[in-house]
C-alpha cells in the first residue's frame, strides 16, 4: 500500500519528532495531534509500526544475550575440563 503525500509529510514529521516525543506530544494533546481524525489515525499505525519494531530488537537483543552467556558457560565447562585433565595427567 502506497502512501499519499499528506502521510508521507506526517511520516518525516514523526520520524523527526521521534517515538517517544510522539508518544509525550499525544498524552498531553499537543500540537501533533491537531490536523483532523486521519492525521490521529496515522499517529496511531505509526506509533503501532515502532512498537512492533521497538519489541523485535529486544528480542534480538535478548537472543544474542543468551546466546553469549550460553557460549559463556561452554567456555568455561572446556575450561574446567582442560585443568581437569592436566591435573589428573600429571
Amino acid at each position: 500500500m502506497t502512501e499519499s503525500p499528506q502521510e508521507a509529510q506526517w511520516r518525516s514529521e514523526l520520524e523527526a519528532a521521534g517515538e517517544r516525543a510522539v508518544r509525550d506530544n499525544i498524552n498531553s494533546h499537543g500540537s501533533l495531534v491537531t490536523g483532523g481524525e486521519s492525521k490521529q489515525q496515522f499517529i496511531r499505525k505509526w506509533l503501532k509500526e515502532k512498537n512492533a519494531e521497538r519489541i523485535l530488537r529486544e528480542q534480538k537483543g535478548f537472543d544474542y544475550a543468551r546466546w553469549t552467556f550460553y557460549v559463556a558457560v561452554g567456555a568455561l565447562i572446556a575450561a574446567i575440563i582442560g585443568i581437569i585433565v592436566t591435573v589428573l595427567h600429571i
